[in-house]
Formats: structure tokens, C-alpha cells, sequence
């Protein structure tokens, strides 16, 4: 079926008798895989020889795979080169960073209960870090979760909200994955001192790893464009503050204008774009905003262009989701099993009211993604009530929700705010930053 594509693998497999593959490829091909096992999980050869064939195809066979997808299927095939197959779609701010020679390799390891975790590299910058690391035993690593995930900087935690998934397996006692860290605030690192510290959970016993490390790389400083800049979309004013740029993620600060009769949910196409049409666009995996609430300044994360340097570069959304201010929350008598207040356009219908669960079906709110409806509750005292779990399921024609609120802080009635919802503003936005 390759036939075609085989004799061009073959030629190059006996090229590299002959090629001296340049030892910085080599290592670039690395950091690409490992670049890589943030964005997808599954696994992965590393011998030598896909390295080196990593290298080589970097060099000439990327316009190959692009455009024939017969070509790319037959590459994936050989031990380790799904990778670099799938590298070709990755976030292109990540891409650049290992152009860039900004990852940095670590490999500092600490053995505790007969097992070894390794800090395998980092990225880093004022915004936050991604730790790529391996887990090693002599037995089954199976069932294994992390708790009290804690990053230090000179000794110091730093506050950040932190996201990882489920570990990748090659086998049964080896596993890697990427811990992902965002920061609460955006500020100078105060030395190149660093310690990820975590706890490993299986069957029932805690091992614990502090592993501490110095960066030899510098870290990269912001390039910052405060525009303080007010821009309108269907009578909802909004204010550009500034835009920051870093190597890891574009933070764009926003504040809402407290006369405005919406709240603003969600921008679903928030983007950069260059004078040749080149787009940053929103990050797809991981934290994508922080805000306390409409009236203060919010801040969204997009691709990072740090590594360019675009003679013009403009801010554009068009999709933005947002509710009536006094429409944009569930009022919820859980005693009762009733729905006191909803938005009244009713987009969204109530299946069921439990004692501490709601569950809604809707049409979706955009193709081939799901947003996570509620992000806490408030009781009829005003405390804040957590939601532990939000399931989200359903197909291109309806999405389903079931959301479970925190039983012991339930005084009724309890009012639980939106964070998405399938209603939108008319109108685009298009402000020149650079």
C-alpha cells in the first residue's frame, strides 16, 4: 500500500550509515519528543536510531509529510516517529521554544520507596512552568496520582493553579508526563533556584519527593504593550490594558466596564494576528484565563509569538459569549429540588434537581469542544460553596451536564454563576497593538 513511500524510507535508513547526524540535532529531536508528551499520550520508542532519523527528516522530509498524508501515515509506522508526525500540529509557540533552544534539560533524579522520579527539563518564564518528568520503578506503577504538587523558587512557593494529566505508560513501571504550572501573578523569579515538590499516592502508601535543581538558561523578561485602549461590541465596553508577551503564553489584561448590562463568558476566538495574517490564537489545553469577576481585570492566555518580532500586530474576537447580568447565574433550592431563577431564553433545559446535583442538557456551544459550565456556587449566607465535579458529555446535536455541589456548605437557596454559556454578543473587534 506504501510501497513508494517504503523505498523512501529505505534510502534514508541506509543514509544514515553514512550521515554524521550533528549532536545539537540530536538533542533537539529530543526535546521535540518531550515537547511533545504534553500535548498527546501514547507511547514512544527512544532508541538512538529514531533520534537520528528525527534528525534527518527535520531537515528534508517535512514538506513530504505535510502533503501526503499516505507519506505520513507510512513514517508513523517506524519506533518513534508518531512524534514527530504529530509535532507538525502542535502549538506553535511551543514549537518555537525548542527552536529557540529555550527548553532546558534538568535530569536531576531522587530514589524514595524504590522508586525514582526524574525532573527530565523545564520551560520556564514570569508566567509560569512546564515540568516534564519520568517515574520509575521496579514494580507496577499502575494507579498512581499525585497530591500536594508544590513549585519553589529560592525556597519560596510560588502560588499557581496547576493542571497535569493522567501520566503517560510505556510500561507497566515507567511513566512520564508534564506538570503544568500558571502563576498568580506575574513578577520577577528571585533567583535561578528552584524545587518541584509532590506526592506520589499508590495503593494506599505517600512517598514524597522534593527534588531541587538551578537553571543554567536565563530566563526570559516580558515584552509588555500597555495600550489602555477601550474597544465596544454590542454596547459591552471593554478595556485593553496591556498585552504581555513571554515565551510560554501571551497574557492579555482586560477590564469590564461596570455599566455594562452583560457579562462577558467567554471569547471563543480571541487571537494575535500579524500583518501577514499569521494567528496566535487561544491556548486549547490548560488554564486559559484568570478574573475575579466582571467588574475587575481579567487576564487571557493565547500561543505565544515571543520568538517574532511582526512590523504590525492587531487584537481580534468576533465569537464572545455573555449573559444579561441578572440572568447569568442558577438560583437552586436543593431542599426543594427546584430551579428558582434561570436565564430566561431557556437555551438550557433542567433535567433533574438532586440534593446536591443539577443536570442540564443544551446545544452545544461550539464544535468539537466542551466548556466547563460553573466554576463555584454561593450560599444564602454568601459563602463560597465548591463545586468538586462537573461531567460533561453529549455529540455535535447536545451536550449534557451534571454538576455536583459541596453538600456540607448547601444553605438554600444557592445561587451558582455561569462561566459559559450558548449566547453571544454581535458585532468583531479588531485593535491595533503594535
Amino acid at each position: 500500500m506504501y510501497e513508494k513511500e517504503e523505498d523512501m524510507l529505505d534510502i534514508t535508513k541506509k543514509k544514515l550509515e553514512q550521515v554524521v547526524v550533528p549532536e545539537q540535532l540530536v538533542n533537539t529531536a529530543i526535546q521535540l519528543g518531550i515537547i511533545q508528551a504534553k500535548a498527546k499520550r501514547r507511547k514512544r520508542n527512544k532508541t538512538l536510531w529514531a533520534f537520528s532519523v528525527a534528525a534527518i527528516l527535520i531537515l528534508t522530509l517535512v514538506t513530504s509529510i505535510r502533503v501526503s498524508p499516505a507519506f505520513a501515515s507510512a513514517i508513523s509506522t517506524i519506533p518513534g516517529m508518531e512524534s514527530f508526525v504529530h509535532l507538525l500540529h502542535l502549538d506553535k509557540g511551543m514549537k518555537a521554544i525548542v527552536e529557540n533552544d529555550y527548553y532546558e534539560v534538568i535530569g536531576i533524579a531522587q530514589v524514595k520507596d524504590n522508586i525514582t522520579f526524574t525532573v527530565d527539563g523545564i520551560i520556564i518564564d514570569e508566567t509560569g512552568a512546564e515540568v516534564f518528568y519520568t517515574l520509575e520503578a521496579p514494580h507496577s506503577l499502575e494507579n498512581i496520582d499525585y497530591e500536594n504538587i508544590k513549585f519553589l523558587n529560592n525556597s519560596q512557593e510560588l502560588l499557581a493553579a496547576i493542571s497535569y494529566d493522567p501520566p503517560d505508560q510505556e510500561t507497566g513501571n515507567r511513566k512520564e508526563g508534564t506538570f503544568s504550572f500558571v502563576f498568580r501573578d506575574i513578577k520577577k523569579l528571585s533567583s535561578m533556584n528552584f524545587e518541584l515538590q509532590l506526592e506520589a499516592e499508590q495503593a494506599n502508601k505517600t512517598t514524597v519527593f522534593k527534588v531541587p535543581f538551578t537553571l543554567k538558561k536565563e530566563i526570559k523578561s516580558g515584552k509588555i504593550y500597555t495600550l489602555n485602549k477601550t474597544v465596544e461590541m454590542d454596547g459591552q465596553r471593554i478595556e485593553v490594558k496591556k498585552i504581555k508577551v513571554y515565551p510560554l503564553r501571551v497574557a492579555l489584561v482586560l477590564e469590564f466596564d461596570e455599566e455594562n448590562d452583560m457579562k462577558i463568558l467567554q471569547f471563543e476566538d480571541m487571537r494575535l494576528e500579524d500583518e501577514n495574517g499569521e494567528v496566535w490564537s487561544s491556548i486549547q489545553n490548560g488554564i486559559t484565563n484568570f478574573g475575579e469577576n466582571e467588574n475587575k481585570e481579567n487576564m487571557y492566555f493565547l500561543e505565544s509569538n515571543y520568538f517574532k518580532e511582526p512590523k504590525e500586530l492587531y487584537l481580534k474576537f468576533e465569537t464572545v459569549q455573555a449573559l444579561l447580568k441578572e440572568e447569568s447565574y442558577l438560583l437552586v433550592d436543593f431542599a426543594k429540588k427546584e430551579i428558582i431563577e434561570q436565564p430566561s431564553d431557556r437555551k438550557m433545559e433542567i433535567l433533574n434537581v438532586g440534593s446536591n446535583t443539577i443536570e442540564l442538557k443544551y446545544r452545544p456551544i461550539r464544535e468539537n469542544h466542551m466548556y466547563s459550565l460553573f466554576s463555584q456556587g454561593e450560599n444564602a449566607k454568601g459563602e463560597i460553596i465548591d463545586i468538586p465535579r462537573e461531567s460533561n458529555w453529549g455529540d455535535q446535536d447536545e451536550q449534557f451536564t451534571e454538576v455536583t455541589i459541596d453538600a456540607k456548605g448547601i444553605i438554600n437557596p444557592v445561587k451558582i454563576e455561569f462561566v459559559a454559556y450558548p449566547n453571544y454578543l454581535n458585532g468583531s473587534v479588531s485593535l491595533q497593538v503594535k
